[in-house]
């Protein structure tokens, strides 16, 4: 387990060896109540069983030597004594081990609506509530600081300091807070407050760790384009892309990019269908952040933060990277949006918006394109090996001499040499290579073991047949892995839902 001490809120790392090869290992965490743990996977989303259900329990394979490692995502872990279920072939193993609180100086008790604990740290003072993780704490602190610097380097602006931050365990505490210093909470997770007293950024923390980064990101996105602004006040859609935007570039860039692309890609699909349907927002009626603020339906909530992200992307994509940087200076220059939108791009804002709408139905990014056009490619292959291995078990099915058993293996592993040509043809792009890999080696393999079987059948050498037999495990589990896996990049690109 790594690190050897570890805190509530942060991730483990686990890792076995000596296991049998390619025998299924079931692992599952029981917290300190006794009670089986969600699974959370490197995407940050629960895995769920069939009834769609919140799965506790996942399934992996020993890779060849025997070893297997997978990280637990803990941002709510709590504190305490913990178990490690591990089960092999029926036989269950427990392995405790603790989660400590991350222990902070310099703290102080105030009260802003709900019992709050100040911490001041290097670069910034965070005021947090009861159950918020203090090694979260600490990482935020980290991560806002590392965002500024991040940002500083994209759009070139001095950040200066970094305001203070409100962590607070979940939405009531939110709305508890938010009330006592004169805000009127809507459907938002997080807010920056820079009006008044106790400015800062305002967010809960009962998401999962990158949904957290992410809504860190994005508020203080909305304090960066607030101070370039000049205290003028910007259309919703332009500082709601902008903080959108930022938010997947600069998460794009951390420890789990597929996390982000996940969300990247859903949302700008909605945008796009939308387009495609003729149901966009007209970017006037975007325009009022209150309007923005009072809109209650899922649907309208999910259009308005999607068509402001692409509106901003095509903005950057089509008249260069710091394009929707220029229109909030112009803005906070005193100019209208229409006029900034035109000294920008050249266009009047009711053309502008008619292409970005034409553009936004015709849209695909192309590196999904390309991994979408790779992975038809694969699925075909796929069915066929899943045809030749039916055939397999059609052909184990029926009574044979051994010249016809012969003849029907050698066929099989002529299809089989047939499906890896296909395989090798394939180019596949960087965002498919791993899978590709992955691939080859299944395919490598059934080939490996249906030649065992046809030697088998020709020579009638029972090693042969052994050999083969003890392949079975191998071949079940790289199936079930590969498809996985395909599956999962799918859902990741929106190429599934």
């Amino acid at each position: 387990m790594t690190p050897d001490v570890s805190y509530a809120g942060r991730n483990i790392s686990f890792a076995l060896s000596g296991l049998t090869p390619w025998k299924s290992v079931a692992i599952s965490f029981i917290d300190p109540d006794g009670i089986a743990a969600s699974w959370i996977t490197a995407d940050d989303v629960h895995l769920v069983d069939q009834d769609g259900t919140d799965a506790t329990s996942f399934t992996m394979y020993p890779t060849a030597t025997g070893e297997l490692a997978w990280n637990r995502y803990g941002i709510h872990d709590k504190v305490g004594a913990w178990l490690l279920d591990t089960n092999l072939n029926g036989v269950r193993f427990l392995n405790g081990y603790n989660l400590d609180g991350l222990k902070l100086g310099g703290q102080e008790a105030v009260s802003v609506g709900a019992e709050l604990t100040r911490h001041t740290g290097i670069g910034s003072t965070i005021y947090y509530s009861e159950s918020v993780p203090t090694a979260l704490v600490v990482d935020l602190q980290k991560h806002l600081s590392d965002t500024a610097s991040l940002l500083e380097r994209r759009v070139g602006i001095n950040m200066g300091q970094v305001p203070d931050l409100y962590l607070l365990a979940n939405r009531e505490i939110m709305a508890q807070v938010a009330s006592a210093t004169n805000i009127k909470l809507g459907f938002e997770d997080g807010y920056y407050k820079n009006f008044g007293t106790r400015p800062g950024i305002y967010m809960r923390t009962d998401l999962l760790t990158t949904e957290v980064q992410r809504l860190l990101i994005h508020e203080y996105v909305h304090v960066v384009f607030d101070d370039l602004a000049n205290g003028k006040e910007l259309p919703a859609w332009l500082t709601e892309g902008l903080s959108r935007y930022y938010e997947y570039d600069i998460a794009l860039s951390g420890l789990r990019p597929g996390a982000t692309q996940l969300r990247q890609f859903r949302s700008a699909d909605v945008a796009r269908t939308a387009a495609q349907a003729g149901n966009l927002f007209s970017l006037g009626d975007l325009e009022n952040q209150k309007a923005w603020n009072t809109r209650t339906g899922e649907d309208q909530i999910s259009l308005q933060y999607s068509q402001a992200y692409m509106a901003v992307r095509y903005l950057n994509e089509t008249y260069g990277p710091l394009s929707a940087k220029a229109a909030v200076e112009d803005i906070g220059l005193g100019f209208s949006l229409p006029h900034a939108i035109e000294s920008v791009t050249g266009l009047a804002y009711s053309v502008f918006e008619s292409q970005f709408n034409r553009w936004l139905a015709a849209w695909d990014d192309p590196d999904r394109a390309s991994i979408a056009a790779y992975l038809s490619g694969l699925d075909v292959l796929l069915a066929d090996v899943d045809a030749i291995l039916k055939q397999r078990s059609k052909n184990l099915a029926i009574p044979a001499s051994s010249s016809e058993a012969s003849i029907s293996r050698i066929q099989l592993v002529r299809s089989t040499e047939a499906a890896i040509d296909g395989l090798q043809a394939l180019s596949p792009p960087d965002g498919a290579a791993a899978l590709h890999q992955e691939a080859e080696e299944y395919f490598g393999r059934i080939l490996v073991w249906l030649t065992l079987e046809f030697q088998h059948a020709d020579t009638r050498d029972d090693i042969k047949r052994v050999q083969a037999n003890l392949m079975i495990p191998e071949i079940d589990a790289r199936e079930l892995l590969l498809k996985r896996n395909l599956s999962n990049l799918q859902f990741v690109l929106h190429l599934r839902d």
